[in-house]
């Protein structure tokens, strides 16, 4: 998973560094999309039963190929 390897990847080891790191995470939270070249505005999509959702309707077009 990707939280596994950020955690592997990141080396928090003074108290400084363990609020920067907080502080991304809250920062991140709070601005839940990214600017990818353009001018669109992407969301994250947190709601379970709409992931869900959009995994169902995936899984039903692979097997109508």
């Amino acid at each position: 998973m990707a939280t596994s390897s950020i955690f592997h990847n990141v080396k928090i080891d003074t108290p400084e560094k363990a609020e920067a790191f907080v502080a991304a995470l809250e920062a991140s939270e709070k601005e839940p999309w990214v600017r990818v070249s353009g001018s669109k505005k992407y969301t994250v999509e947190t709601n379970p039963d709409v992931i869900r959702n959009l995994h169902e309707m995936r899984r039903k077009k692979r097997e109508q190929k």
